[in-house]
């Protein structure tokens, strides 16, 4: 009987000790208060630096994206000026215009893009993304309510710093990592429409 008592004591004491060191999540007003400015955000333009990297190629080009709520419009230029590549998605209609100035059309981005270069990019997701959102993926944040890392099934993506941006903290540098290619996006400039 005794031995049943100390057993039953010693179990109580493990599940309070396992229960009062148990961490909580905190409670991040930051994360909070950054992620409902952003989901106001549905009208930007970025403008930087855009590297691809698949196993066969690596890149560098301009990028300048202009996102009008559900629409958008991106172009990639060379670093001396010329289009690479140029897309517009207006309603469910997107078009691509390619460096010879073949227009492509279609109703999938990401299949349209990979037909013609073979990069792989999360199109649909970008403009989320871009602006830090996680979305209903798996993420962590920093103490200032900053995204620092996103995980999808088939994307990674490092947030390195953020810049200020008219009183918001807006992503800077941020690596995109799929399965056969790699993104790494530079903003040099962030425009927000009031």
């Amino acid at each position: 009987m005794k031995l049943l008592q100390h057993l039953t004591l010693i179990f109580c004491l493990l599940i309070l000790t396992a229960c009062s060191s148990r961490q909580q999540q905190p409670d991040n007003t930051n994360w909070r208060q950054q992620r409902e400015k952003l989901e106001s955000v549905t009208h930007w333009t970025i403008s930087g630096k855009l590297a691809i990297i698949t196993p066969e190629k690596k890149g560098s080009v301009r990028i300048r994206w202009q996102q009008n709520g559900d629409d958008y419009h991106l172009n990639l230029t060379s670093l001396l000026g010329t289009r690479v590549m140029e897309m517009r998605k207006t309603g469910e209609q997107i078009v691509i215009i390619d460096d010879k100035g073949q227009e492509y059309r279609g109703t999938d981005a990401e299949y349209l893009v990979y037909r013609l270069t073979g990069w792989q990019m999360p199109v649909y997701k970008l403009p989320m993304w871009i602006k830090g959102l996680p979305g209903d993926t798996d993420y962590q944040i920093n103490p200032n309510g900053q995204v620092t890392q996103i995980k999808t099934a088939q994307w990674q993506m490092q947030y390195q710093t953020y810049q200020p941006v008219d009183g918001w903290m807006m992503p800077e540098n941020i690596t995109f990592k799929g399965q056969q290619t790699e993104l790494r996006l530079v903003i040099n400039e962030w425009k927000l429409a009031k």
